[in-house]
């Protein structure tokens, strides 16, 4: 990758928009610049430019939220910004900001990346990002297209969540190899070389970004202690299960208990059986004596409402009398209606008729109107073809004219067009030669004030090269004269330096003596504490808080099985009563359902036989005084009237058969039905019984387990069965408040051992670290002492090299003289050399000038003269074409004039297609008229002839109806008359009274069903007390057991509910021991099942446990620095084989080398017979040289291998002497040839600013905070 161009606006204290441009000069061919300017003028902004553009990320603000910022709630980031945001780089007062970089990548291809944010009013927006690809087509456009960042993936939200994916792939490394790879903190790995390892492992994983071996050695401790824990967790409850084990002969006894008391409490189960099934026969028999005495009550009131219904059967018998008439009646009343409505029907139909006949006629002549205009425009379409025909032909010849005249006008436009520019040339052609006449003359105005200094001038990058050597020989003189005096002033105060270290180390080693005896005492005292028995009782504690808590539910639950079983048994005996009910109920039902089966068949066989067609023959031809044929008799009663008789047979199967279909749907209705009903009882008996059993097996297992823990507290009962549930809870309350007292008790113990233990280590932590830093200061005071001889030596040096310095430029100076032939140019050497080099390169630069224009001025002025002959001649032959289209057009013009006069003489100036068209649709809309008339008129007469035949048929209609009406209206009055003179009949027929009985209003059916309901609910009355009778007889006979009463006022219920009393008492007491027993029996059991299934798992464990505790032995640790130190040791080696190959491109004297097994390094000088030199035994430069090819050495790791060409190295050359700073620069140098790198170094010093030349200047600008950028 490498970087072309750098654009930034108002970012931080950089305002407006600042261009670097690494393609132009001076950058483009410097090997080495600097970034330069005050402190916080905004040098490092740049470096924070590069990075927002290209990864959205800025170093100065990694890390900002690192202290506690926000004191009471977090910000709201559209208005106020988290330190870290990058957004916070906006210069304050302006509304918008970016950073674009312009880069090339590693495939070739050039990219635009480009970061922007705003604010709009007092709302931040989001950050915007984007990434285009320059791309150059074969005609040398550029182009550019959008790139997707995110590489495909969704965009994160937040600036902390950056999705860079397409971005790494295209430059191929991300945001912290980036930085590492091109940024270099020289101070960093200065640190790094004289830290001791343990610091030095820290160092590197920042460093190089390796901080997953310490979250590894991290996480494999918190996977021991885990596994630890896990192992030690199944262990316990092992050992808490063998605790509910019976030994072989207890088991036994146990088992043999258990099965007496089974036995016992069948025993009792079925004599308190046997008391209850007495104790409902009492209740059922009591029952059955209040029912038959409700139902002789229902029958006393049935029959007095069966007598009250004596009017109603009197008007019932007059409706079956009249009945044969009904037919001819209900015929009469709707030929009376019919004809009404006929009548009105008729009426309509006449008045539909005259309309249609009067529509009829307007629509005839609106027919002959249509076709006379149908005619017209036949004729006149005949007429017009001819001039149509003759009008196409002329258009045709027009349009042809007209073309010829168009044409010939665009000629005319485009020769004046040509004339035009023709004339333009002319005069920029003239203004051309008198721009280089004068140009011509200015050049050899310059040359002859040029020609005294013409030598100079010829030789000026000589000159310019000696008069440079001069000024940075005497600046480099002024510099390290100055330097060599500072250096004595800091001789002689290192001197006092290291006589005050001195004194400070004999004062630390008196402390580390006093330190190492208050260790050694508090060690004695700590070793007579047993920390296993603290950790022991601390587990007893708990163990026994938890068997508490487990006493504590295990009551609850038998307390709430105990309740749920009482309520179970309250809802069995209610059901059992309901079922019995229901079962009565339903063998009552049965048996009448049998009765009416067997009944029923005979009643309907007798009514069929009498009701039959044959049997009404039979009773039609008997004759008075005549035997009958089938019995003989000579009287026959039932000849007539024989449906009278039928009726209360008929009624009485009607009634049963409904009764039948009750009882069918009292037994199977479904929902409500018996059988469903005793279906259902049953269901929820089975459940409560099932409930029962498992309540009693859930009740056990409690106790069970209650007798198991209460072992070990010998102040709870035994029995929590039987024990009072108040009384238990208290004492549950107070041994667990005993078991918290002495819980605190250990509690203390063991944090005042903790905190003796804490303090004990920080003793020795103190200790050690305060060993190691004598240790420090006395290799320190070792090394200040060295470095200040070789700095006395390094001083008598320097002052002769100074001496040999000034000679040497006395002898430059001589020779420039003979060389620059500009008389004061010594004085404006010394003044200001920037000024006098500008004023020889002005000078340079206006002679090479006025000589290139001289020469082309004279090339120029003959191609002007040729260029003006070749435009006069185009000219001329311009306007001759130009007078020749003139003519032409005018004929063409006249022409189609003439033309089109006459095509307007034909038709007006119509189009002919038009004009024929029109009227084709004229007359092809008038035939559709003409057929739609048509069409009308057919469809009218057709409807009016239609109507005709309907009101004919109609008032035929009328005529038969009325007759029909008058013979029916003949028969009614015929039936009154017949009526009200025969004896037989009550009451006095009318046809008011017809009218009253066959209206439709009436309730015939429902004054009938109300007789019917009456005399069928006496005799069911009547039958229901039968059976109550029948059924309280049936009950006394099944008494087996008789109860000997003490007297006539004994109650039997009484008696019966003490025995099942006493019985149900003897049964409690055996069901407490029996779940006492069987508790036991189930603990022992699942302690069994537990200590098998618990033993996989325990060996499962152990396993895990041992090997995570190897491993953790090998490489974890709580903090994880076992497995960073011996992790960054192979890093270290990668590291120093890529420094050693940057160092050998640097400097061939020196190699590095690694101590073996340890962070330490080694130095080699080979100049010195491959003598193994200290860290702390090398110079400033020499120092800086070993830590910039760690640096280098680290970039090219985070790389990858993928070539950078640009490197910037931050702040570290303060402290550098002149010959170092000579140092360090010839290899900042070397690195553009070696490795194509260009250099960037970041600095404020004056030496920097002074020994590099292309320089990137951060110049603050007035107030505010403002800075801009200047490049020499």
């Amino acid at each position: 990758m490498k970087l072309l161009k750098v654009i930034m606006y108002n970012l931080a204290s950089l305002e407006g928009e600042q261009v670097i441009d690494f393609e132009s000069e001076p950058l483009r061919s410097a090997d080495l610049f600097s970034i330069v300017g005050e402190t916080g003028s905004g040098k490092s902004t740049i470096l924070d430019a590069v990075c927002l553009a290209l990864y959205g990320l800025a170093p100065r603000f990694y890390g900002a939220d690192n202290f506690d910022y926000y004191h009471t709630e977090r910000p709201n980031n559209d208005q106020v910004l988290d330190p870290d945001d990058p957004r916070n780089i906006l210069r304050k007062g302006t509304k918008e900001c970016f950073a674009e970089v312009v880069f090339l990548a590693r495939d070739g291809f050039r990219y635009r990346a480009r970061w922007s944010c705003s604010i709009a009013r007092i709302n931040y927006t989001r950050p915007e990002r984007r990434l285009y690809r320059i791309v150059v087509d074969e005609a040398g456009r550029t182009s550019e297209k959008e790139v997707e960042i995110t590489g495909g993936g969704r965009q994160k939200r937040g600036h902390k969540n950056i999705n860079n994916e397409g971005f790494d792939r295209i430059i191929g490394l991300d945001y912290g190899q980036f930085t590492r790879t091109v940024m270099l903190a020289q101070n960093s790995f200065a640190n790094f070389v004289k830290a001791d390892d343990k610091d030095k492992a820290v160092l590197l994983e920042k460093l190089t970004g390796t901080e997953l071996y310490t979250a590894v050695a991290r996480k494999i401790y918190e996977f021991y202690k885990e596994a630890e824990a896990a192992y030690n967790e199944v262990f316990n409850q092992v050992k808490a299960f063998a605790v509910h084990q019976l030994s072989d002969e207890k088991l036994a006894e146990v088992e043999t208990r258990k099965g007496e008391l089974d036995a016992s409490f069948r025993t009792l189960q079925a004599e308190l059986q046997k008391l209850k099934d007495q104790q409902k026969w009492y209740a059922d028999l009591c029952a059955l004596e209040v029912a038959f005495a409700g139902e002789e009550a229902k029958w006393r009131q049935a029959s007095e409402k069966a007598q009250n219904l004596q009017p109603v059967r009197d008007e019932l018998r007059m409706l079956d009398e009249v009945a044969p008439i009904r037919d001819v009646y209900q015929i009469y009343m709707n030929l009376q209606r019919e004809l009404k409505e006929l009548t009105e029907e008729v009426g309509r139909k006449q008045l539909q008729c005259s309309a249609l006949e009067k529509e009829e006629a307007e629509k005839r002549k609106l027919l002959l109107d249509v076709k006379e205009n149908y005619n017209v425009l036949r004729e006149k379409q005949e007429q017009m073809l001819p001039l149509v025909t003759a009008a196409r032909k002329q258009k045709v010849e027009l349009d042809a004219q007209q073309a010829t005249v168009t044409r010939l006008k665009e000629e005319e436009s485009l020769l004046a067009k040509k004339e035009e520019l023709l004339r333009k040339e002319q005069a920029e052609n003239e203004l051309q030669v008198a721009e280089l006449q004068k140009r011509q003359a200015e050049a050899e105005r310059m040359l002859a004030e040029l020609i005294p200094h013409r030598d100079m001038l010829e030789n000026k990058n000589a000159v310019s090269d000696r008069l440079e050597s001069l000024y940075k020989a005497v600046k480099r003189w002024q510099k390290e004269s100055e330097d060599w005096k500072k250096n004595g002033i800091e001789l002689e105060n290192q001197q006092l330096v290291c006589r005050e270290e001195e004194n400070r180390l004999q004062k630390s080693d008196e402390e580390l003596v006093l330190c190492r005896e208050s260790i050694r005492q508090k060690t004695q005292a700590l070793a007579g504490v047993d920390v296993e028995a603290l950790q022991q009782r601390m587990a007893d504690v708990t163990k026994c808080y938890t068997d508490l808590e487990r006493l504590r539910k295990l009551q609850a639950a038998v307390m709430e099985r105990r309740k749920s079983l009482s309520e179970n048994r309250l809802a069995s005996e209610q059901i059992t009563k309901e079922l019995d009910a229901a079962m009565r109920e339903m063998k009552v039902l049965t048996t009448e359902r049998e009765e009416i089966n067997r009944l029923l068949p005979g009643l309907e066989e007798a009514w069929q036989l009498a009701s039959s067609r044959s049997a009404e023959h039979m009773r039609a031809a008997l004759k008075p005084g005549e035997p009958c044929p089938v019995c003989g008799a000579r009287e026959h009663p039932y000849a007539e009237g024989i449906a009278e008789v039928l009726q209360p047979v008929k009624e009485e199967i009607a009634r049963r058969r409904k009764r039948q279909t009750e009882i069918e749907e009292r037994l199977d209705a479904s929902p409500g039905g018996l059988r469903l009903l005793c279906s259902d009882l049953n269901g929820k008996l089975s459940a409560l019984r099932e409930g029962t059993g498992r309540l009693n097996a859930e009740l056990a297992e409690a106790v069970g387990e209650w007798t198991t823990l209460v072992v070990a507290y010998p102040a709870l009962p035994a029995d929590v069965v039987r024990a009072d549930a108040p009384a238990l809870s208290a004492l549950l309350t107070a041994e667990s408040e005993r078991i918290v007292v002495q819980g605190k008790q250990v509690r203390a113990e063991q944090n005042a051992y903790q905190q003796a233990q804490n303090e004990l280590t920080a003793m020795r932590r103190t200790y050690d670290e305060n060993q190691v830093v004598c240790a420090r200061q006395r290799e320190e005071l070792h090394r200040r002492t060295v470095e200040l001889k070789q700095r006395q030596g390094q001083s008598e040096q320097k002052r002769a090299e100074l001496q040999q310095l000034e000679r040497a430029n006395s002898d430059l100076r001589e020779a420039l003289r003979q060389e620059i032939s500009l008389p004061d140019w010594e004085q404006a050497f010394e003044q200001d050399f920037g000024k006098l080099a500008d004023r020889l390169s002005d000078m340079y630069d206006k002679y090479r000038e006025a000589t290139r224009v001289q020469q082309e001025s004279v090339g120029l002025l003959n191609e002007r003269k040729v260029a003006s002959g070749a435009l006069e001649k185009q000219m001329a032959e311009c306007l001759a074409a130009v007078k020749e289209n003139k003519e032409e057009t005018a004929g063409a013009v006249q022409l189609y004039e003439a033309k089109l006069k006459a095509y307007m003489q034909v038709l007006g100036g119509a189009d002919p297609d038009e004009t024929e068209r029109t009227l084709k649709l004229q007359l092809e809309e008038a035939e559709k008229q003409v057929q739609l008339a048509d069409k009308v008129h057919s469809e009218v007469a057709e409807s009016y002839s239609r109507l005709s035949g309907v009101v004919k048929a109609a008032e035929e209609q009328y005529r038969k109806k009325q007759a029909d009406c008058m013979a029916a209206q003949r028969g009614v009055e015929d039936f009154i008359m017949r009526y009200n003179e025969s004896a037989e009949h009550v009451g006095v027929l009318s046809k008011e009274r017809l009218d009253m009985c066959f209206s439709p209003s009436a309730d015939w059916n429902g004054k009938r069903e109300q007789v019917r309901l009456a005399d069928e609910e006496v005799k069911w009355c009547q039958g229901q007390m039968e059976a109550r009778r029948k059924a309280m007889e049936a009950h006394r006979d099944l008494q087996v057991m008789p109860l000997e009463q003490s007297g006539e006022d004994t109650n039997p219920t009484a008696v019966l509910q003490e025995e099942m009393q006493k019985v149900q008492c003897a049964l409690d007491e055996l069901d407490k021991e029996r779940l006492q027993v069987g508790g036991m029996l189930m603990a022992h059991r699942r302690s069994v099942e537990q200590m098998l299934s618990a033993g996989e798992e325990l060996e499962r464990r152990r396993k895990a446990y041992q090997d995570w505790k190897e491993l953790n032995d090998i490489l974890g640790n709580a903090n994880g620095d076992k497995f960073r130190e011996t992790a960054q040791c192979f890093t270290l080696r990668f590291l120093i084989r890529q420094a050693n190959e940057q160092l050998r491109m640097l400097n061939h004297r020196y190699s590095l080398e690694q101590v073996r097994d340890s962070l330490g390094i080694r130095v080699i000088d080979h100049d010195r017979a491959d003598e193994v030199r200290n860290i702390s035994s090398l110079s400033g430069g020499e120092t800086f040289l070993i830590s910039l090819a760690l640096a280098l050495g680290l970039s090219s790791l985070s790389s990858r291998n993928i070539p950078m060409c640009n490197l910037f190295v931050d702040e570290g050359f303060g402290t550098l002497d002149s010959n170092s700073l000579n140092m360090v620069i010839d290899a900042l140098s070397s690195l553009q040839s070696m490795q194509g790198k260009k250099v960037g170094v970041i600095s404020h010093t004056a030496e920097m600013r002074e020994r590099i030349r292309t320089q990137i200047r951060v110049v603050k600008v007035g107030s505010g905070g403002r800075s801009a950028l200047e490049i020499v």
